[in-house]
């Protein structure tokens, strides 16, 4: 006769508050502090963001964190913004940009602007980096050139921007800019043309440059002239700097 013997009952599995936590951790990202474009506001860079993919496309490695401009458009949205966000879109600036008799550009406004870059940095950070649209790149490539506000940022991203050339940023030092920075050019912009993008990246001699360029005009792309999405390599790059930076 064979014996059937006592079968062993496995012991309860215990759910610790360390494995809960675990299980419903985020995984890393990086934090990007985002800046709109000229005579548009958060929403509309949302909205651009959206229709350009980037949330399904870079979900797993950034998340984007748009702020307003302080000051009121002195001007409405662009015909070409109203067309697509509406008449009643939002209209917001970095700076008002005006040229005396002398022929010297001013930047009525940009000290505010600077200033809310701070705030948001104070309130709602720390963020890795920062990314710009158009007005808003160039305002990006003045705060990484601006002591006390660059040490705030690991990298820039510049969509479309451009040279300052105001007589308030007279003494941006871009050589000095050593964080690495991505600078994404439309070949099909009559907004922010190729070469005025150019005069951007290469003034930036210290920096770890990248240039990402796309078919389409003055907008936030998708996908670079490859077909693969124009920020998915700088970002990836900069996540694993991150972390590796950790060990």
């Amino acid at each position: 006769r064979r014996d059937r013997g006592t079968v062993a009952t496995p012991p309860p599995t215990t759910t610790t508050s360390a494995t809960r936590d675990a299980a419903t951790a985020e995984p890393p990202r990086l934090k990007i502090l985002s800046l709109h474009g000229f005579r548009t506001s958060r929403e509309i860079f949302d909205a651009q963001a959206r229709v350009a993919r980037w949330r399904e496309d870079y979900e797993d490695v950034a998340r984007f964190h748009a702020i307003d401009a302080p000051h009121e458009g002195a001007g409405a949205a662009t015909a070409e913004v109203r067309a697509f966000f509406g008449e009643d879109a939002r209209s917001r600036e970095w700076w008002n940009a005006t040229t005396g008799r002398d022929g010297k550009t001013t930047y009525r406004g940009i000290e505010a602007s600077l200033r809310e870059i701070e705030r948001a940095c104070e309130e709602d950070g720390p963020y890795d980096g920062v990314l710009g649209f158009s007005q808003g790149a160039t305002l990006a490539a003045i705060a990484l050139a601006t002591p006390g506000l660059a040490e705030r940022f690991a990298f820039g991203i510049l969509v479309s921007g451009m040279r300052a050339r105001a007589e308030e940023t007279k003494g941006c030092d871009y050589g000095a800019i050593a964080v690495p920075t991505l600078h994404v050019v439309g070949l099909k912009d009559d907004v922010m043309p190729k070469a005025m993008s150019a005069g951007l990246y290469d003034a930036m001699t210290s920096s770890e440059r990248t240039r990402e360029t796309h078919d389409g005009g003055h907008r936030l792309p998708r996908v670079n002239v490859d077909g693969t999405p124009i920020l998915r390599d700088f970002l990836a790059a900069r996540l694993a700097a991150r972390e590796n930076s950790k060990l």
